[in-house]
This record gives structure tokens, C-alpha cells and sequence, in this order.
């Protein structure tokens, strides 16, 4: 079985145990780029991003400036990876990103290719597991158990978005609840619960859904 089938098998089988509708939406894979290069060159064509490329302004603001040296795009699709400087001078650790793997607006990166990067890669550090729901979610009651932060703009404008970064639960590093059909121009209602769940060990695989599930029920109005 490979990396990816066994991560959405298990949150699978919690799904139907819990009728619930969780989602991989973002892996994240840390790597040598000395043992695996070559094995993600015959994938595809990777392509540099320019300087004043969108993700890497993005990057860049999440990770800090001197860490991103570069980042490379496969193709057309949402797999990237950049390459940091936390190793200089000898420069081979890199960090696989692959996003939008639950989207509406546009079609997310190929599985089969998904699948062969994980292969290959043979690990994932951490992974984003979200759940959408069609109605403004109870952000209120949540305020009883967990410290919110709520996003505010450059020009001091308070939005709908909030996170929470203590969420009291092993594994579960951030928690934000978004608009997502704003977010993503979309003609209807969808909010997004999202979970950082980092993973210490891909092979010995646990994912902390049910501590997850008892924030999202809070939100739902299931208290």
C-alpha cells in the first residue's frame, strides 16, 4: 500500500465510523534532495518560479526570507518545493508542498502523481485535514475552550478568519476557520475548518481525527 492511499484509507474508515466528511487538503514533505532529486526529475518538468512569483512571495512571508532560496513548480500542477538554506553551505534540504487536493474552482494535482511523489519521497512531516460545511459556523462556542486569533489585514480590517495555535491536542499544531466561497469566488454558502495535524511517524500511522472531530462539532453547534 502506498502513502497516500494509506492516509486516506484511515481517514476513511473514520469518516464512515463517524459520518463525518474530513479531507486531506495540503501535504507537506521535508527531504534530501541528495537521495531523491533525480527520482522527482523523470516525474515531469520542473520549472524555477521568478523572484516575484506569488507562492514565493508566500512562501517566504510563512517562512522568513533568508530560510526560501528557491522554489520549484511541477508542470502546471500544485506540487512545489523549496529549497532552503537551513543546511548551508551545503544546501540539500528542500520541502515538498502539495495543496489544493479539495477544491471547487479548480481541479486539484493529479492523484496518480500525488501518489508517486509520495512514493518516492517516502515520508510526510505534516498534513492539512479539513472539513467544509454549508452555514457560518459557531466560531462563539469555541471561545469557552480555546484562545481565538482573529485575522486582521494589513490596513486593519477584522475578517472571518481565526485560528487557533493552542489547540490543546497532540499533533493538532493550528486549527483556522475561514469563508471559503469567499476565498475562492464561489455562488454559494462554504465555510472551511482546517487542522494542521503534523505526522511523527509516517510509518507507524496515527492522526488525532477524533480530537479534531470535537472541535468541528463545537462549530457545528454540537456541544
Amino acid at each position: 500500500m502506498n502513502i497516500l492511499q494509506e492516509l486516506e484509507n484511515f481517514i476513511n474508515e473514520f469518516n464512515q465510523d463517524n459520518n463525518e466528511e474530513f479531507s486531506i487538503d495540503s501535504i507537506r514533505i521535508e527531504f534530501s534532495k541528495q537521495h531523491k532529486k533525480k527520482k522527482l526529475d523523470g516525474i515531469g518538468k520542473w520549472e524555477k518560479l521568478q523572484k516575484n512569483s506569488n507562492i514565493l512571495h508566500k512562501l517566504k512571508n510563512r517562512l522568513g526570507v533568508d530560510e526560501v532560496t528557491s522554489v520549484m513548480r511541477l508542470e502546471k500542477h500544485n506540487i512545489y518545493y523549496y529549497n532552503s538554506n537551513k543546511d548551508k553551505p551545503k544546501y540539500r534540504t528542500a520541502t515538498m508542498v502539495i495543496f489544493g487536493l479539495k477544491q471547487y474552482h479548480k481541479s486539484p494535482p493529479p492523484h496518480h502523481i500525488v501518489s508517486k511523489v509520495l512514493s518516492i519521497l517516502n515520508n510526510v512531516t505534516n498534513i492539512d485535514i479539513c472539513l467544509d460545511i454549508p452555514y457560518k459556523p459557531k466560531i462563539e462556542l469555541l471561545e469557552n475552550y480555546f484562545t481565538l486569533k482573529q485575522f486582521i489585514t494589513k490596513d486593519g480590517v477584522s475578517t472571518d478568519t481565526h485560528y487557533i495555535n493552542n489547540t490543546n491536542a497532540s499533533m493538532i499544531e493550528k486549527i483556522v476557520i475561514y469563508d471559503k466561497a469567499l476565498k475562492n469566488g464561489l455562488d454559494c454558502v462554504l465555510w472551511r475548518i482546517e487542522a494542521l495535524i503534523s505526522i511523527p511517524n509516517i510509518k507507524v500511522l496515527a492522526l488525532p481525527l477524533q480530537e479534531f472531530k470535537r472541535i468541528t462539532d463545537l462549530l457545528k453547534g454540537i456541544e
